[in-house]
């Protein structure tokens, strides 16, 4: 069952960040592939010590920002991971994230409660500022062109 509900979660998250990985690895200069031919690198020796380090800002900030949708998402997630109410004790116990308590209670929320899905709801922007902010230091400013 836990095995499962990761397997679920890696395949929502996995076709978002693929034409993030596919642009960096296609920007990567043809020249920079031409030197490693002419060096006489493997193919591997190629992809290890020049496609992946040309193309690792692009990889880094993909995988930061595809995060920060992960984080986000709601329903898919609300019904993967178990939605309960519960500190949880392992890696594998059910849980009901930020976005899917906001989802699920604000329907019926009044008073302090509905101020505190209020402030779940500012942690949460404040987590995708700060791996925005993460992804532009990784990349030296190179996300906008």
């Amino acid at each position: 069952m836990h095995g499962e509900r990761w397997s679920v979660y890696t395949r929502l998250y996995d076709p978002a960040n693929f034409p993030w990985q596919t642009t960096s690895l296609a920007k990567v200069p043809t020249s920079y592939l031409q030197g490693a031919a002419a060096l006489g690198l493997s193919r591997w020796g190629t992809i290890r010590r020049v496609v992946f380090p040309a193309a690792k800002s692009g990889l880094f900030t993909g995988m930061i920002l595809e995060t920060g949708r992960a984080i986000g998402e709601t329903m898919a997630i609300l019904m993967v991971c178990g939605n309960v109410v519960q500190t949880p004790k392992s890696l594998f116990d059910p849980i009901r994230t930020l976005t899917a308590n906001i989802a699920l209670e604000m329907a019926y929320a009044t008073g302090d409660h509905r101020s505190a899905l209020f402030v779940s709801g500012l942690v949460l922007m404040g987590m995708i500022v700060l791996l925005v902010a993460v992804a532009e230091v990784i990349s030296h400013g190179k996300i906008y062109g």
